[in-house]
């Protein structure tokens, strides 16, 4: 995915596309925890967990509230891997953490809204558009 910088979001202001920051909440059925760098959110497991793996610990780290509630916290933008395990070693999660700057971007094209998260590049957390 290409990075979305101010440059493009005001060509696509100008174009007729409106772009606006939200922050962005973690959507317990999405792949993807998008948190911004800086902010804290809460996922909650279907089962007790064991064992937590980051796997790059200078983008997110986490924190074990309960059994069956985690807290992401996000470092600095960037994506990593979340993977949980129960006391049996089943898998409870295996996500992947996308940190970004403070905020994240929504695009319009039309109707269709599509959001991202970025840092270094963009990631695409919801929507079909396409932005060429």
């Amino acid at each position: 995915m290409r990075r979305f910088s101010l440059a493009i979001a005001a060509a696509l202001t100008l174009s007729g596309v409106s772009v606006s920051a939200q922050m962005l909440p973690i959507n317990a059925a999405s792949a993807d925890l998008p948190v911004a760098a800086g902010q804290a959110s809460y996922l909650n497991l279907g089962g007790a967990v064991r064992d937590v793996v980051v796997g790059d610990p200078t983008v997110a780290d986490v924190s074990v509230v309960n059994d069956r509630t985690l807290v992401v916290l996000g470092k600095r933008p960037g994506v990593t891997s979340l993977l949980a395990f129960g006391a049996s070693g089943r898998a409870l999660a295996d996500r992947q953490i996308v940190v970004s700057e403070g905020a994240g971007v929504t695009v319009y094209r039309g109707a269709n809204p599509s959001t991202y998260a970025c840092g270094a590049q963009c990631t695409r957390l919801t929507g079909g558009a396409t932005v060429p």
